[in-house]
């Protein structure tokens, strides 16, 4: 039996109510089915029960274009209140290329996040929060970068936006990492089972054909090439880390937005780039290029710093038929080859005047510093066709209490996602040794 009809229903009682009257009328006319005939009662009991569908459908049919256009509204107002500021790298406030919301903004606009905030539950320090935020298909925390911009803090100005002043965000250089080398690709699966090249001689002659009837020595023979592989597996491992936060911070919504889009996403970056580059495949670590076997490795010997490069680049080309597409090094290092002077120590600098704008390179090739590269220790490689991270594209944040923190009135917020590394041509990475 339905219930009677109320002017306070929610939009969920509605359309419940609306299927109940529906499953009613159609119990009723299934007499039809076999042959039977309506009551004159049954009849006006179906019209009804059909006159209240309509009615319950039109209700439903405005509230939810009344709240199409409050959510459209909302949003409007969220665009138009940002500050019109210069094209500047993720602010935690712009989509990617797929569309897709920051993790941040996808934090603060779920469920998850605004029923507790609706609950007043981050008022009270004293308060166990514990609840966690999947990310939506193709989030990738990895695709997140954003720059910290303001000096020391602890959640309040480092997550204010800078206001630049027009025509210098311009000029900034732009800071690049070894994961803007490499390639980042989708998998769905917990293993990457994949070729890896380990040998290859390319031996191409032009051969004349043979003379006469001889079946035998090598006239007209020829020449034999060599590819050798292995099947090499790399298993997805978890990249995680978190920071504790008050119970206020995470009631202040673009505050934790801030967060989650900086902070959080910075420390994934540095982490994975730690194991990219000296992972020891070890645990629930991967395997990184400096403990990747088959690489090519030469010591630096009589050469200077910028010659060393250059003759890795020669062997890059000449033992994977590969041009180079990064150089990866210390930033003691970069700074002792960016000091050179031509002669004597009042030459012109080697690598251009200090006023020289865009991404540093050496002999047209992109450098990129990092403090997990061993001092002494140069990479140069082809990074784009020799290597890929897998990622499998689906990431969460949670929040919850470590150790003592209750006391303490904080909690923790998590950000994590999940990882592969594979290296397709070790003979296209070139390690440079006594740097």
């Amino acid at each position: 039996m339905t219930t009677a009809l109320g002017p306070n229903m929610t939009l969920e009682e509605k359309r419940t109510e609306a299927k109940a009257r529906l499953d009613e009328a159609s119990t009723i006319e299934e007499k039809t089915v076999h042959g039977g005939t309506l009551t004159p009662a049954e009849v006006e009991q179906v019209k009804r029960l059909l006159k209240e569908v309509d009615d319950l459908h039109s209700s439903i049919q405005a509230e939810e274009e009344t709240r199409g256009l409050v959510d459209k509204t909302r949003a409007m107002l969220d665009w138009f209140a940002k500050p019109v500021l210069p094209s500047q790298p993720s602010t935690g406030e712009a989509t990617s290329r797929k569309g897709l919301l920051t993790p941040g903004e996808q934090f603060v606009r779920s469920a998850e996040y605004q029923g507790m905030k609706g609950r007043h539950l981050f008022e009270n320090a004293l308060n166990k929060l514990d609840f966690g935020v999947a990310l939506k298909d193709g989030t990738s925390l990895l695709e997140w970068k954003a720059t910290l911009a303001s000096g020391p803090g602890t959640g309040g100005d480092v997550l204010v936006v800078p206001q630049y002043r027009p025509g210098v965000l311009e000029i900034l250089p732009k800071l690049i990492s070894v994961l803007d080398f490499i390639p980042r690709l989708q998998t769905e699966s917990d293993q990457i089972i994949y070729v890896q090249q380990i040998t290859q001689t390319l031996n191409v002659s032009f051969t004349p054909e043979a003379t006469g009837s001889a079946l035998t020595g090598t006239d007209g023979r020829k020449t034999e090439s060599t590819l050798a592989f292995n099947n090499v597996t790399a298993p997805v491992r978890t990249a995680a880390t978190w920071l504790p936060v008050t119970n206020r911070m995470l009631a202040d919504a673009p505050a934790i937005r801030g967060l989650i889009n900086s902070q959080l996403l910075m420390g994934l970056d540095q982490a994975v780039s730690a194991q990219v580059i000296t992972g020891d495949g070890t645990g629930e670590n991967l395997t990184g290029i400096l403990n990747t076997g088959g690489i090519q490795t030469f010591g630096r010997g009589t050469f200077n710093a910028v010659d060393a490069i250059f003759h890795a680049r020669t062997l890059c080309r000449t033992g994977s038929k590969l041009a180079p597409t990064g150089v990866l090094m210390a930033p003691g290092d970069y700074e002792t080859m960016r000091l050179l002077r031509e002669g004597v120590a009042t030459g012109q600098y080697l690598m251009g005047p200090p006023n020289t704008l865009g991404v540093p390179t050496v002999w047209g090739i992109p450098i990129a510093e990092d403090e997990n590269v061993p001092q002494g220790t140069v990479l140069v490689a082809n990074w784009s066709q020799g290597s890929a991270l897998f990622d499998r594209e689906q990431s969460a944040i949670r929040v919850g209490l470590i150790n003592d923190q209750l006391i303490r009135n904080q909690q923790t917020i998590l950000a994590e996602a999940r990882l592969a590394f594979a290296v397709f041509r070790p003979q296209a990475f070139v390690r440079i040794t006594g740097y």
